[in-house]
């Protein structure tokens, strides 16, 4: 018998996502603060969302699947 699961918390979900920013940005981008540059926001920003803080709007998302080549449904 399997134990069913829980439902992944909005904490797992922004991790998750911050996770692969992360990924796409080193092998697309480099640094932060270029990413950052290329979408108009601090790295601060950037360095928040891959560590599962805050998760950007959808327009800023936009921007960061164009800033990285990648479409919106890559990022999640």
């Amino acid at each position: 018998m399997t134990t069913p699961t829980a439902p992944a918390s909005i904490y797992d979900e922004r991790v998750a996502f911050g996770r692969r920013l992360a990924t796409l940005r080193r092998a697309r981008v480099g640094s932060q603060a270029v990413l950052a540059t290329r979408i108009g926001c601090s790295t601060r920003t950037v360095e928040n969302w891959e560590l599962g803080e805050t998760m950007p709007r959808l327009d800023v998302a936009a921007r960061l699947a164009e800033a990285l080549g990648v479409t919106l449904d890559d990022l999640w």
